[in-house]
């Protein structure tokens, strides 16, 4: 240890003496403290301009425009002009023959030039913490953690290029061509993985290959094993390879041998690296504060009682809208999305089935048939259309004619399925909420939420503005309680009839145009009678066609409709807010958020029949009055008349609960149809923000007596503001681009003059 300890002392004086290092140093510390007081400055500047800022440790050290990504992209450029002489210059210089004479070894030679490297790149490492400090006094409540986390992943990057520039630098006597030869190797390996991803077998060994994203864990958050071990043995190949480099000048070997021994090496150290890399033997440290790069203790929870092995199939229409992403070339990232799972489910197993046909976000190719655009899109994807699927062959497999043969993921466990889809937004793919909410109705029965039909109620299937596509049936939106967990069901006359099934979450009765008969009406009564929950939601001057159903629970709808003073609105909208009551059945809003309610009427209500009433959302008493006589918001003049009009707090939503036979029944009634209507959702010209999404949710929610949808929800971050102003910035960042490059040019420049007048 003693000999590699001085071999190292003696190539960092080497080092030291020539003005690269100190040339790198300094670029180097301008480079990061340029780059860290830009990005702060950047959200310093959107503080000002009052723009809410998040999570600002991960926004400016972590992701892909942070901090350390900006790092890890440049460190590659450094290590060659470092590392080009470590053996090069003993090989140029013929010194490599004293040193083959010299009573050391190979393998302490190597190590201790290694070493020279390694306490060099903690010179880094310094400069880093130089980042560190200052995000630590400008931001508040810096995540310390996650800082360290990425600190130490560049390190090991660094040492990682470290051993290739050595052993490149062991190939030829020229510093020049270490060097290129040196880059040529990095820009390889950090490509590596776009090579054959297409072919099963060479993915995955190409992927391990790649170098710089195995940093990305830990400037994201997290550390894993395989992440660690990986680098590990980069920097145990590359020195082991330069030490039989040297054992060559040594001793004498047949070609043969030399071909056997670095082709046992080089599979060694690819069986170790797979093997480290399998789930489970794999291990993870979370380093963000709030654990945000794991699943929630819910979830956790849930996949505990998976007893059995999990399979994903993958059901990829190519002609889809998301059918590249389940094309060959994107299988490894398309995996990564469910790293997360394969954490806690090790032996999870992804399958691929292609296929195409008909769908209703297909592209829009005229004048070709299925077929043609399937093989155009098939090629175009990287698929071999003689693995894809025809229509006639998916279907003996499974109908996808439900999910409008999609993008689909089928979830298998124990002989049970549910399906999990992609989404039209800016992720796409199914987070958190969405897969524990397919995997919960594996292992549990889906709340089901049935909605009454035929009599021009709103529809489930329909986009319009009137309907409830949006919120409860809309396949590709990630928000809607298909996608949460729930069931829905269309409960339809039979015979003048209606059979509302007892496993009912809840029943949906909304806006009927046509007045049920009085056979159906004893339909629902008898559900509500016998405990059923129920969301009977009406729009005014419809009054009496649910009152009949209402009366047998104690409530009923005023006549007349509300409206309210506006200079802004239709006076027909009314800015809702929520009762101080509402947080007991776990609405949990703010007094002043506001539901949007366009035509809306009062509930009149009284507590009987067991019933304990709570209203969930009124009106503002100081600026909303009922109207009675009939009229036309587009072409009558109608304003508030004192002599007349009164001002009215008026409960336009009124939760019911009580228990019977056993049963906790809750019935939520609403003065207004269109609050969760896709048209109210979609609102554009409404500049105040409204909680209409979040509230039809909770309502839900609550039927499932908090089930669905799933909570993972985290804490909130507190790392939101930057302390520092922007002047106080400006100053940091002179010491790093000016300061501190000067003070250490100045200090390189006297050992460079010291060593010279030795």
């Amino acid at each position: 240890m003693k000999k590699i300890l001085k071999i190292a002392k003696v190539e960092l004086s080497i080092l030291f003496y020539s003005p690269i290092a100190w040339l790198v140093l300094i670029i180097f510390t301008i480079q990061c403290g340029v780059s860290i007081t830009d990005l702060i400055d950047a959200k310093e500047a959107n503080q000002q301009l009052g723009y809410d800022l998040k999570s600002l440790t991960t926004s400016i050290f972590g992701g892909n425009q942070g901090f350390f990504t900006s790092v890890k992209s440049k460190l590659y450029l450094y290590i060659p002009l470092l590392t080009m002489g470590l053996m090069s210059r003993e090989l140029s210089s013929g010194s490599i023959k004293l040193l083959y004479s010299s009573p050391i070894t190979n393998f302490q030679i190597i190590l201790g030039k290694f070493c020279a490297m390694a306490i060099y790149c903690m010179l880094f490492v310094l400069i880093l913490f130089g980042a560190f400090f200052t995000g630590l006094i400008t931001i508040e409540s810096l995540d310390i953690e996650f800082i360290l986390g990425g600190i130490l992943g560049l390190y090991l990057l660094a040492c990682a290029y470290s051993a290739i520039g050595l052993f490149m630098s062991s190939l030829t006597s020229y510093q020049v061509v270490a060097a290129i030869t040196t880059l040529a190797v990095f820009g390889v390996l950090n490509f590596m993985g776009s090579v054959g991803q297409s072919i099963d077998f060479v993915r995955n060994i190409t992927y391990w290959l790649v170098l710089s994203d195995r940093v990305d864990n830990f400037i994201n958050g997290l550390i894993s094993s395989k992440d660690v071990i990986y680098f590990i043995l980069i920097i145990a190949l590359f020195l082991t390879l330069t030490i039989m480099k040297l054992n060559k000048g040594r001793e004498t070997r047949s070609l043969g041998k030399i071909i056997m021994k670095y082709s046992l090496l080089i599979m060694g150290a690819l069986a170790i690296g797979y093997l480290s890399s399998l789930p489970s033997f794999t291990g993870y440290y979370d380093t963000t504060r709030f654990k945000t790069n794991t699943l929630t203790q819910n979830t956790q929870d849930l996949l505990k009682q998976l007893d059995k092995p999990v399979n994903i199939t993958v059901y990829a229409n190519v002609v889809n809208s998301f059918g590249q992403l389940g094309s060959p070339k994107f299988r490894i990232y398309d995996q990564k999305q469910f790293d997360t799972y394969i954490r806690f489910l090790p032996n999870m197993n992804i399958e691929y089935i292609p296929y195409y046909d008909y769908t209703l976000d297909a592209r829009d190719d005229r004048g070709q048939t299925l077929l043609e655009r399937a093989q155009k899109y098939a090629t175009a994807f990287g698929y071999d259309f003689v693995d894809v699927l025809a229509p006639e062959e998916i279907k003996k497999i499974i109908d996808l004619t439900s999910e409008s043969n999609g993008f689909v993921r089928v979830i298998e466990h124990d002989g049970k399925t549910a399906n999990v889809r992609m989404f039209y937004d800016l992720v796409q793919y199914p987070g958190e909420a969405e897969i524990s909410a397919a995997i919960k109705n594996i292992l549990t029965t889906s709340p089901k939420i049935g909605i009454l039909q035929g009599n021009g109620e709103r529809n489930i299937e329909k986009r319009g503005d009137k309907d409830y596509k949006s919120l409860l049936n809309e396949l590709n939106s990630r928000a809607s309680l298909i996608n949460q967990g729930f069931t829905t069901v269309k409960i339809l006359n039979n015979e003048n009839k209606i059979l509302i099934p007892e496993n009912l979450s809840a029943l949906i009765i909304a806006d009927p145009i046509e007045a049920y008969s009085n056979s159906e009406l004893e339909g629902i009564i008898k559900y509500l009678q016998s405990g059923g929950n129920a969301i009977i939601a009406e729009e005014p001057n419809k009054q009496d066609l649910l009152n009949p159903i209402l009366k047998t629970i104690g409530v009923t709808f005023s006549e007349g409709t509300l409206l309210q003073e506006s200079d802004d609105y239709s006076l027909d909208l009314l800015k809702t807010h929520f009762t101080k009551q509402a947080y007991l059945h776990g609405f949990s809003f703010k007094e002043d958020q506001i539901v949007s309610m366009p035509s809306t009427m009062a509930i009149a209500h009284k507590d009987t029949l067991e019933f304990k009433t709570t209203p969930i959302l009124v009106t503002d008493k100081n600026q909303v009055w009922n109207y009675k006589k009939p009229f036309n918001i587009e072409t009558d003049s109608i304003g508030y008349n004192p002599s007349t009009d009164k001002k009215v707090e008026a409960t336009v939503a009124l939760a019911l609960t009580r228990t019977l036979n056993n049963k906790h029944q809750k019935i939520m009634v609403l003065g207004d149809a269109d609050f969760m209507s896709n048209g109210e959702f979609g609102r554009k010209n409404l500049k105040i923000r409204t909680k209409n999404f979040e509230f039809a949710t909770a309502i839900f929610k609550w039927f499932s007596n908090g089930e669905y949808p799933i909570d993972t929800t985290r804490p909130k971050p507190i790392d939101n503001k930057i302390i520092a102003s922007q002047d106080q910035l400006s100053w940091i960042k002179i010491g790093y681009a000016f300061a501190l490059p000067f003070l250490l040019g100045v200090f390189g420049l006297i050992i460079l003059l010291k060593r010279r007048r030795h």
